[in-house]
C-alpha cells in the first residue's frame, strides 16, 4: 500500500467490490504492522496510524452508501 492517507474522492471513485478488496487488504495490513511492531522490527511506527485512519475513511464512505440507498 502507499504511504499518503486515501482521500474519500479517490475512495468515493472505487466500486463497492474494488472497496471491500481495499478494506480487506488495509486490515491484513494492520495486523502484519501490529505484528511486526510486537517483534519490535517496525521501522515506521507512523504506518499504522495511518493504515487506521483509512479503515476508518473506507468504512465511513461504505456505511454513507449504505444509508443512502436505504
Amino acid at each position: 500500500m502507499s504511504e499518503k492517507p486515501l482521500s474519500t474522492d479517490e475512495i468515493r471513485a472505487m466500486s463497492s467490490d474494488e472497496r471491500a478488496k481495499l478494506l480487506h487488504d488495509l486490515r491484513m495490513e494492520l495486523a502484519r504492522l501490529r505484528s511486526q511492531a510486537r517483534m519490535g522490527i517496525l521501522t515506521n511506527v507512523g504506518r499504522i496510524k495511518i493504515v487506521k485512519k483509512n479503515i476508518a475513511r473506507v468504512l465511513t464512505v461504505i456505511n454513507e452508501e449504505m444509508k443512502k440507498g436505504a
